[in-house]
C-alpha cells in the first residue's frame, strides 16, 4: 500500500478540511501518516496515524516546527508529500529537486489578498512588496510540483499552465451527515458565527449589529464559536455589560475543537457572516455557509455578487451590507418575526448541500488525482 506524509506547520491536527476530509478519505485507499501541531505526541483515528508537532502560539514558534517536520521527512519512505502551507513551499522544492520525491502542494487560500491583511507587516506599501515576492515565489515553485490542490475555484486564476504540471479543485464543502435538530427550548435566538474571531473575518460588524439588537430590546444573543485572540475584541464584549450578557465566546484564547462546533450547530437559529474585507473574501465561498446550510440554519452573509448568487440560487437566507448595524438587525428581525419562512431556508439549504455542495462529490476529485500521480 502506498504511503502518504501529509504536513502543516500551521494547522492544528485537526483542522477539518486536513485531517477529518482529506487525510480519512486517503486513508480508505493508502498508508496516511498526518503530521500537524497537536497536544500529542502520536495516536491513530479513522485509520489515520497522527504524529503530533509542536503546539505554537507565536509566528516565530513556527521555525522550531518546520524543522522538526524536516527531520522526519529524512527519516520516512513516503511515496507522496502533501502540505498545506505557503511557509513550506520551500521545503517542498527540495523535497522534489533533491529527493525526487512526489509533491502536492495543497491552497487553501489567496495568499496575495491574504497577505494584504497582515496586521503583523507594519505598512501597506511593505505588505504590498511582500505579496508580490511571495506571488511570484510560490508560482516558480508550483511548477515544481506534481500536483497543485485549490481549495476555491477562483484560486487557479493567479497561475498559468507554465506554473503547474497537474491541478484539481477539491472544494471546501462539508462531509455530508444526518442532522438530528436540537433546538433550545428557550425564547432567545441564538445567532451563530464558526471559524476565526478577527476584525478582518467581520467580529466588529456582528457585535455593532447586535448593539443595533439590543436597542430594540430583541432576545437574542450572538454565539462567537472559534478562535479569538484579540485583546482589544475581547475587551469590547466583557466591558460592556450588555453586551457580555448579549455575545458568548466559546474559543477566548483557544482553539475550538470540531465536535463543539457541530454541537453549537444544533440549536442554532440564525448563522452569520458578515465581513467587510471585500478584496480578500469577495469571490470566495466561505466552508462556514455550507455548515450553516447542511445543519438547516437560515444565513445572513455580506452582500458581495458570488454571495447574493449563492443566496439566489439556494434561497437559504438573506444578502445585507455588513458596515449597516440597522441592516444586520433587521435581517435577524425579519427571519425572528417568520418562523415558517425561515425553516423553509433551512430545508432549502440543507437539500443544496446534498444534491451539490458536500464532500462526497469532492473527495472522487481527490481520489483522482492521486491515482493520476501514482501511474
Amino acid at each position: 500500500m502506498k504511503k502518504i506524509f501529509m504536513f502543516t506547520s500551521v494547522h492544528n491536527w485537526n483542522d477539518t478540511r486536513i485531517f477529518y476530509k482529506e487525510a480519512v478519505s486517503l486513508a480508505k485507499k493508502y498508508e496516511v501518516e498526518l503530521h500537524a501541531p497537536a497536544d500529542f505526541d502520536f495516536k491513530e483515528e479513522n485509520s489515520v496515524k497522527i504524529y503530533g508537532l509542536p503546539r505554537w502560539y507565536k509566528v516565530s514558534e513556527r521555525k522550531k516546527i518546520r524543522k522538526e517536520i524536516w527531520q522526519r521527512i529524512n527519516k520516512t519512505d513516503a511515496d507522496i508529500f502533501h502540505f498545506h502551507d505557503p511557509e513550506l513551499v520551500f521545503m517542498g522544492m527540495l523535497l522534489k529537486i533533491f529527493k525526487k520525491k512526489k509533491v502536492i502542494y495543497d491552497i487553501h487560500e489567496n495568499y496575495y489578498t491574504s497577505i494584504l491583511l497582515k496586521k503583523w507587516i507594519p505598512t501597506k506599501y511593505l505588505r504590498k512588496i511582500v505579496a508580490l515576492l511571495f506571488s511570484f515565489i510560490e508560482k516558480f515553485s508550483c511548477s515544481f510540483f506534481d500536483a497543485i490542490i485549490f481549495a476555491e475555484i477562483y484560486y487557479k486564476n493567479n497561475f498559468s499552465n507554465k506554473h503547474i504540471m497537474k491541478s484539481v479543485d477539491v472544494l471546501n464543502y462539508p462531509l455530508l451527515k444526518k442532522i438530528e435538530s436540537k433546538k433550545s427550548k428557550d425564547n432567545v435566538t441564538k445567532i451563530i458565527y464558526t471559524g476565526g474571531v478577527t476584525v478582518e473575518r467581520g467580529t466588529i460588524n456582528m457585535i455593532n449589529g447586535v448593539k443595533e439588537l439590543i436597542k430594540r430590546k430583541i432576545n437574542a444573543k450572538l454565539y462567537l464559536v472559534g478562535y479569538l485572540n484579540d485583546e482589544n475584541i475581547i475587551s469590547i464584549i466583557e466591558n460592556n455589560t450588555k453586551l457580555n450578557e448579549n455575545v458568548v465566546i466559546i474559543g477566548k484564547r483557544e482553539f475550538v475543537d470540531r465536535l463543539v462546533i457541530d454541537k453549537e450547530y444544533l440549536s442554532a437559529d440564525i448563522g452569520l457572516a458578515l465581513i467587510s474585507s471585500k478584496e480578500h473574501y469577495e469571490k470566495k465561498l466561505l466552508t462556514k455557509f455550507f455548515e450553516y446550510m447542511q445543519n438547516q440554519i437560515p444565513i445572513i452573509i455580506s452582500n458581495y455578487q458570488n454571495w447574493e448568487k449563492l443566496i439566489n440560487e439556494t434561497n437559504c437566507g438573506l444578502c445585507v451590507d455588513p458596515l449597516n448595524p440597522k441592516e444586520i438587525a433587521d435581517a435577524i428581525e425579519y427571519i425572528i418575526n417568520n418562523p415558517e419562512i425561515a425553516k423553509q431556508m433551512g430545508k432549502n439549504g440543507r437539500k443544496a448541500v446534498e444534491e451539490k455542495f458536500n464532500w462526497k462529490n469532492e473527495e472522487k476529485k481527490l481520489f483522482k488525482i492521486y491515482k493520476e500521480i501514482l501511474k
